[in-house]
């Protein structure tokens, strides 16, 4: 592992995992703000349907959230209209149960708007946060190496030591997510699931990775690894724990999902959710 000046990791936030607080303006304003005062200083933006009004990305570079990160959006539909994207998302829902889908969009992606409007949200928020990174699923891609960072997972479809050689060839930090490992002979990959590491597998491919990595991600393989965090212990908590140590790792990014009844703002526990959040941001800053 290459040496260097020890750094400790800020918390971040990926809005993704507040995915219908994204939907509307004014909750997405809530959003950030609430995720500032639960301890969450940075956050990851996407093209949400939150910005398509004009001056929406403007009040976000206004925003207490610092962003610093940036991602395509998932899957979106072709319709800008709500009615449309959810029409088009029932069916390809129904291909998904009917193990029918390919690559048709589903009720998750339908909060985000048209691809056609996607992509020019995607353009101006790579302009009005020139210091924010693209995080990308693919190493070739046109971006500035001081502008991008890869997320390493199986969809790479590279043995590890190449995909380190050519992030130290490029330039690029990485991006380490415990429940995207690549498939080796230690862990058991399922279709449609994320892969299912044995015991000490993602530690292996972390300290693979560690000179690169700028980004570390909490975002949990198995259902049970939430509550274990929550009680202060498990895979998560070892996680930002070796994030800590490795004295490169800049931010610790929260992909945690708010749970869909905590994020209803007609709902009383609406509140609630950023309790949540703010538990788990604390659990992982603890030493």
């Amino acid at each position: 592992m290459e040496t260097g000046e020890s750094q400790s990791p800020k918390l971040e936030y990926n809005l993704a995992g507040g995915l219908l607080l994204t939907i509307r303006e004014n909750d997405l304003k809530v959003l950030t703000e609430k995720l500032v005062t639960s301890g969450y200083r940075y956050g990851c933006v996407l093209p949400f349907r939150g910005l398509v009004k004009e001056g929406a990305i403007e009040n976000l570079q206004n925003s207490p959230l610092s962003i610093v990160h940036f991602e395509e959006a998932w899957n979106p539909t072709k319709w800008d209209s709500r009615g449309l994207a959810v029409m088009a998302g029932l069916y390809g829902q129904v291909l998904k149960f009917a193990k029918l889908r390919k690559q048709e969009p589903i009720l998750q992606d339908v909060p985000f708007p048209g691809k056609a409007t996607c992509e020019r949200l995607f353009d101006e928020l790579l302009k009005a946060f020139p210091k924010a990174k693209f995080i990308s699923h693919i190493i070739d891609v046109q971006y500035p190496s001081d502008r991008l960072l890869v997320e390493v997972n199986p969809g790479i479809n590279k043995p590890a030591e190449q995909i380190l050689a050519e992030a130290k060839e490029k330039g690029i930090g990485l991006v380490f997510d415990p429940s995207h490992l690549l498939v080796s002979d230690r862990t058991i990959s399922v279709a449609g699931e994320p892969v299912k590491p044995n015991k000490g597998e993602w530690e292996r491919q972390f300290k693979i990775f560690a000179s690169q990595i700028e980004v570390v991600d909490i975002n949990p393989p198995q259902p049970t690894d939430v509550g274990d965090l929550l009680k202060g212990g498990g895979l998560l908590k070892e996680v930002a724990q070796a994030a800590r140590e490795a004295g490169k790792v800049e931010f610790i990014r929260v992909e945690v999902p708010i749970p869909p009844e905590l994020q209803l703002s007609g709902l009383s526990n609406h509140q609630k959710g950023f309790d949540f959040l703010q538990a788990i941001g604390q659990r992982l800053m603890e030493g």
